[in-house]
């Protein structure tokens, strides 16, 4: 049997939280999740992985107790619906994995494997890359809550993916790129908080898995960023916003079963969740202002080696 799970705030969540209790509630989950010692171990992790590559464990799911009895100051119907189209956005993760590896293959291979596996001359893959593994395991852990919560399977359409689109140099298309994969952790990681301060019990327990995973993403993602592409931390934030305001448009037409898919650009205009989310886009926006000042060009070149100097170039080769 497994031990039942209280709330991961430490507190007892109200059934009908108002806006000052969610407020709370996603504090305490950035401080839990999102603190900057935990960004930096995400991070040096980053070269480890190059060599010795391991999966992130989940923490064990009681998906016979998800009930919806656990989804707090929301419409359980509006919840099943958030989790409907995150389900979607995350399933065609060989199409994402597979795209990535394209735009780093000749930029920086170690980076390459790590996002997208390894590739035979066939063109078929040997080896699924460690991002991929962790990602995948979302669309599924998704389905299930929604199964559990709704007693119906759901059947989804996978979001489309663009694929490998060069417009520029490598460099500038595997910064562009890059950015994008930023962006796309931080919706996941503000949406997923969200859910989670309106949810409790093994509910918010199974959100928090996949929320562990996109913290530890952004973290790497953030940080070789940093190292491969320099650059100011607003610019990083420009670069990255812009794609996350391209992401809400792309999902816009989109749908699932029939139905119009919820995703963020459509939930932020039902109040007061426009407040909520954009509260939570915000503090994650600072954590990550507060972790980027630690990210020294020394403690990245600990990490990764010397900054490379790319732009321009056309065939990059560097060394893990």
């Amino acid at each position: 049997m497994l031990q039942q799970i209280s709330d991961l705030t430490g507190k007892t969540c109200p059934e009908s939280p108002n806006y000052l209790c969610i407020r709370s509630r996603i504090n305490q989950l950035i401080e839990q999740y999102l603190a900057p010692v935990i960004l930096s171990d995400h991070l040096t992790d980053l070269p480890v992985q190059f060599s010795q590559p391991h999966q992130r464990p989940w923490n064990r799911i009681d998906w016979k107790g998800i009930h919806y009895s656990q989804i707090r100051g929301i419409d359980p119907a509006l919840f099943v619906q958030i989790l409907a189209g995150a389900a979607e956005i995350e399933s065609p993760i060989r199409s994402y994995s597979r795209e990535s590896w394209d735009y780093m293959r000749s930029l920086h291979e170690p980076m390459a494997h790590f996002l997208g596996g390894t590739y035979g001359e066939d063109e078929s893959i040997q080896v699924v890359g460690i991002w991929e593994k962790e990602e995948r395991q979302h669309c599924p852990a998704l389905k299930k809550m929604y199964q559990q919560l709704t007693g119906h399977k759901l059947t989804i359409k996978p979001n489309a993916v663009a694929g490998y689109q060069p417009v520029g140099t490598p460099w500038e298309d595997a910064c562009h790129h890059l950015f994008s994969r930023v962006s796309t952790e931080w919706s996941a990681i503000a949406v997923y908080l969200w859910m989670m301060a309106h949810s409790t019990g093994a509910l918010q327990n199974a959100i928090a898995q996949l929320l562990q995973d996109e913290v530890n993403h952004l973290a790497k993602f953030w940080g070789f960023s940093r190292w491969f592409f320099s650059g100011s931390f607003i610019n990083r934030v420009q670069k990255s916003a812009g794609h996350i305001l391209g992401l809400a448009q792309h999902h816009k037409s989109d749908r699932t079963n029939g139905n119009e898919i919820l995703n963020v650009g459509q939930l932020v205009q039902q109040a007061p969740y426009a407040m909520e989310l954009g509260f939570t886009f915000l503090r994650v926006l600072v954590t990550l202002r507060h972790w980027d000042r630690e990210l020294s060009r020394s403690f990245l070149t600990h990490l990764f080696g010397p900054m490379p100097n790319l732009a321009g170039t056309e065939t990059i080769a560097i060394a893990a």
